[in-house]
């Protein structure tokens, strides 16, 4: 069996909702991994902030110290502390400075800001803090202040600012290489899911064309050798099914078979009862002729109507058997463009006289373009004339005679309806059987509608009687428009 489409395969949506799966929980981790690790940076860079912060400030409190005691002069060490500091290279420290309790500048890396008092939001918070305080003014920026103190004595607040430049470059770099190694783990494992679900699926692929290639005329007495996983299961069940469908298909055969004998059967029984009983009436009265003329007691005039008698029965019996043969050996359909309007027409006219006699109204609703049939024009023309001459001997005392052709479900319908007495419903299912007429015998051998049949059946349609005893008849015939 070919597979129209690869991606809709077992193994591809296996492998599709396998990937995606992996997608999701490997971006998971590589998110909380990312995040870790910013958040580990940055606590790094905290700890060596504050580290050095605070180290820092015992020199500047020991400085300040030293200045309002007298034992150095002011401000020269600060600066240096303060030059040093912006100076180092391990953290990238973008400010330093040293504020009074005020928020005045007393020293700073730019001698431009010396003098200077900051009175923001940010300045009075490290102010009024009596320990070191981490503040984020913005995601570029980290500043760290700690107070230059002495039990309760404060001189003022050494702070810093450190960029966070160096962090966002860090987790930048760490972002695209856990994209790489998550999208090349992915990878492998898509490849190492196909590779292994191709190995899982290949049997049920060898399975499945064994399925394609098996006959049912082949005898298959035990499943092939097979493993004990699922697919072997699998193939065993098969196996077994197929073994019921074979005794399951012999079964209906010799059912079929028994059932179309007694069909056959039936049919000949009916048949042969149907063709005794028709030849045995007439051949009764030919024996008694033959009888009377044996004793020749017979009058000239009684001779002339005995010989009359035998050669209607002669006439009755030949046209029986003609009917039968005609029937029997299902005569060749010779198919041709016939438009069903012309053979309506010439059917009519054939019982022209007949209509006229009777008053018989006919009325024809037949629409304009219908669709040209591939039928055999005389067949069909005897399907029409044998309708129509039965609607008319149903009407003995005038009526109206309806034909109207319809086109739907790609067949052509003709419905032929009359107003004459029907027939009753007990005897409607057997209209179509051979020699069962209700027209009496001197009128009809009873084979017209059951030759019918079989001409429309042969032409692939359909005729379906119905009728109400005093009301009419319909009959309606399906012919297809095309012949497949």
């Amino acid at each position: 069996m070919r597979i129209k489409n690869p991606f809709k395969t077992l193994q591809a949506k296996f492998t599709l909702y396998l990937s995606i799966l992996i997608i999701g929980i490997m971006s998971v981790l590589a998110f909380w991994n990312i995040l870790r690790e910013k958040n580990l940076l940055r606590e790094v860079m905290i700890r060596e902030g504050k580290a050095l912060i605070e180290s820092l400030a015992i020199s500047c409190t020991n400085t300040m110290l030293y200045e309002e005691i007298g034992l150095v002069e002011e401000g020269g060490l600060l600066d240096n502390y303060i030059s040093d500091l912006i100076q180092r290279k391990d953290l990238s420290i973008i400010y330093a400075m040293i504020l009074d309790p005020k928020g005045k500048v007393i020293a700073h890396h730019s001698m431009k800001e010396v003098g200077n008092t900051y009175q923001d939001e940010l300045t009075r918070r490290l102010i009024a803090s009596n320990q070191t305080l981490i503040q984020f003014p913005s995601d570029k920026v980290m500043d760290i202040s700690t107070p230059l103190a002495i039990s309760t004595k404060r001189w003022g607040t050494l702070r810093i600012g450190i960029s966070l430049e160096g962090l966002k470059k860090e987790v930048s770099s760490l972002v695209i290489k856990y994209i790489l190694y998550t999208g090349l783990i992915i990878l492998l494992a898509i490849l190492v899911i196909a590779f292994l679900f191709r190995l899982i699926t290949k049997p049920l692929k060898l399975l499945s064309r064994e399925m394609d290639e098996v006959k049912l005329d082949v005898e298959v007495s035990s499943p092939p050798m097979t493993g004990e996983d699922e697919i072997g299961i699998l193939r065993k069940s098969f196996y077994r099914l197929l073994q019921r469908i074979k005794e399951d298909e012999r079964e209906r055969e010799k059912t079929q078979r028994n059932l179309i004998l007694s069909e056959k059967m039936a049919a000949i029984g009916k048949l042969t009862s149907g063709v005794a009983h028709e030849i045995n009436n007439p051949l009764g009265g030919l024996l008694n002729c033959i009888y009377h003329f044996k004793r020749g007691d017979l009058s000239p005039d009684r001779q002339k109507e005995y010989c009359q008698l035998m050669e209607d029965g002669i006439k009755r019996i030949q046209k029986i058997v003609t009917n039968l043969l005609e029937y029997a050996q299902t005569p060749r359909i010779e198919r041709s463009p016939t438009d069903i309007r012309s053979i309506i027409d010439k059917s009519l006219s054939l019982l022209d006289h007949e209509i006229q006699k009777k008053k018989i109204e006919v009325i024809k609703d037949i629409p304009e373009g219908l669709p040209i049939l591939e039928v055999d024009n005389h067949q069909i023309s005897q399907v029409f004339v044998n309708l129509f001459l039965n609607s008319l001997q149903a009407m003995e005392q005038g009526g109206i005679l309806r034909i109207s052709i319809g086109v739907g479900e790609g067949q052509l319908m003709v419905t032929i309806s009359d107003t004459g007495k029907g027939i009753p419903e007990e005897i409607l299912p057997k209209v179509f059987d051979p020699f069962f007429t209700t027209k009496g015998t001197e009128k009809g051998t009873g084979l017209g509608l059951w030759i019918t049949q079989g001409i429309i059946e042969r032409h692939g349609g359909s005729i379906r009687l119905s009728s109400k005893e005093g009301k009419g008849t319909n009959v309606e015939i399906r012919l297809p428009i095309k012949n497949n």
